[in-house]
């Protein structure tokens, strides 16, 4: 119990709300003065939804005990997948907390707020920053015995959602083909909703790792190391394709029906040439973005708006910018505005499949797509902020266009660079592209030395 007696102070939210490890960074105390805070923040509603890890009952129930304290009525969604989450409060047209960590390992866990149907803007986090930090007023005691909010279940939740997704693909197309799916949902959230809606959309599926449970058979992040036995797996079953989600389900990764990843770039790509088929317009991405995908953009007669790492931040434009049909970042996470301005990974997974169904093998699609070496590393610090300080100050002498809206990214003429901040964990990334490979490494292997010597 001692541990859970920590300073509650600074700043709490990154670019994926606020996560750390259960009983140090993230605890039932944190979790209770969220749960304060949302309810004093004028809303009548709070939803709270949770993902499979051991630790989330616990922080749900000390969130929402915090939010009936403060007058706020509670719905509860139980486990569901962050998109789940989203949707409901945008039934509600209230606020809602996710208790998830996405993809981190089962010591972690956290908070993500939605607003009205998406992520809670910077304002809303930092309103939520201050009451539970004590730099703003939050009047105490909590409410009157007699006005205590009162808590509820939204039972259908799961079902709402399916639905939703469901009517953002031709299902008929689909169940014509009858495509044998794999899915494995790491024994996350995703395992509730995911196999269930591709079965009603008229896929064959077989789930792997989708009984919900904290004991995770695999490494949460769905990367090629992660998802090595699920890739022979789909080869051996012969399936049409499969789709791996993280912990919370807001991410979909696709493999071929060799078993292939298609490559979070060329899968981007491929959903942006594929919603633009539907109707032209402006692709928001992040500074991540490839060169393939940018390329696939420009083929299909869109425009490219680049945004800062976040599904928020890729929505936030969609929904200011005009014109924009599709968002999307090269992890799995994609923003379909006509379903909702959230990352949906179960819808993304759909659409996936009906690419396969009307226009075949997603190895010949993949084909199709130019790719350039490109190359992806991190690197573990204390202290983020200061590293990059330092990092900054050594790429800034190097030549190339430079933009630090989110890190440092440096445009060459055929290659890019970009260094910044992990937003959920204590890490620099280091991301670089360039047509040739020999480029690639050259470029990769200054902007190392960089970092190495600045996390030091």
């Amino acid at each position: 119990m001692a541990h859970w007696a920590v300073a509650i102070v600074g700043k709490l939210f990154g670019t994926s709300g606020i996560r750390g490890v259960f009983g140090t960074e993230v605890t039932p105390e944190l979790a209770l003065k969220v749960g304060y805070a949302l309810g004093r923040s004028g809303v009548k509603k709070v939803v709270v939804g949770r993902d499979t890890r051991a630790s989330g009952l616990v922080l749900q129930k000390a969130l929402a005990s915090g939010a009936l304290a403060a007058g706020a009525d509670v719905v509860n969604v139980g486990i569901v997948s962050t998109p789940t989450l989203g949707y409901a409060t945008r039934k509600f047209d209230c606020l809602g907390a996710m208790i998830t960590a996405s993809h981190n390992p089962p010591e972690y866990n956290g908070i993500k707020i939605f607003e009205k149907g998406t992520e809670a803007c910077v304002m809303r986090e930092r309103d939520v920053e201050e009451k539970v930090n004590g730099k703003a007023k939050m009047k105490a005691p909590a409410a009157e015995w007699n006005a205590i909010g009162a808590s509820s279940n939204y039972d259908s939740a799961i079902r709402d959602h399916i639905e939703i997704a469901l009517e953002h693909v031709d299902c008929a197309c689909i169940a014509r083909k009858r495509p044998k799916v794999l899915v494995d949902a790491g024994n996350g959230a995703a395992s509730v909703i995911s196999p269930y809606a591709l079965r009603e959309a008229g896929c064959r599926v077989i789930g792997v790792n989708c009984e919900p449970s904290p004991m995770f058979s695999r490494r949460l992040e769905p990367n090629a190391e992660n998802l090595a036995d699920f890739s022979k797996l789909v080869r051996a079953c012969g399936a049409d394709l499969g789709i791996a989600h993280d912990g919370d389900g807001d991410r979909a990764i696709v493999l071929d029906e060799k078993g292939q990843m298609l490559g979070l770039d060329a899968q981007l790509a491929l959903m942006c040439e594929s919603e633009l088929e539907v109707k032209h317009g402006t692709v928001v991405t992040t500074v991540e973005a490839s060169l393939a995908v940018r390329e696939a953009v420009e083929r299909h007669g869109g425009k490219v708006s680049i945004v800062p790492v976040g599904s928020r931040e890729v929505a936030e434009r969609i929904e200011r910018g005009k014109g924009a049909v599709f968002g999307g970042e090269p992890c799995g996470e994609y923003v379909y505005p006509k379903a909702g301005m959230l990352a949906d990974g179960v819808l993304a997974g759909l659409k996936f499949v009906h690419m396969f169904c009307e226009k075949g093998k997603l190895s010949a699609l993949r084909a199709t797509v130019k790719t350039y070496p490109i190359m992806r590393g991190k690197y573990a610090v204390k202290d983020k902020e200061r590293a990059m300080a330092k990092i900054k100050g050594a790429l800034m002498k190097m030549g190339g266009k430079k933009n630090t809206e989110d890190g440092v990214r440096i445009d060459f003429s055929d290659s890019w660079l970009l260094v910044r901040p992990s937003g959920t964990e204590p890490f620099i990334r280091i991301t670089c592209e360039a047509r040739e490979e020999k480029a690639c490494r050259e470029l990769y292997s200054k902007a190392e030395a960089i970092v190495k010597n600045s996390v030091r």
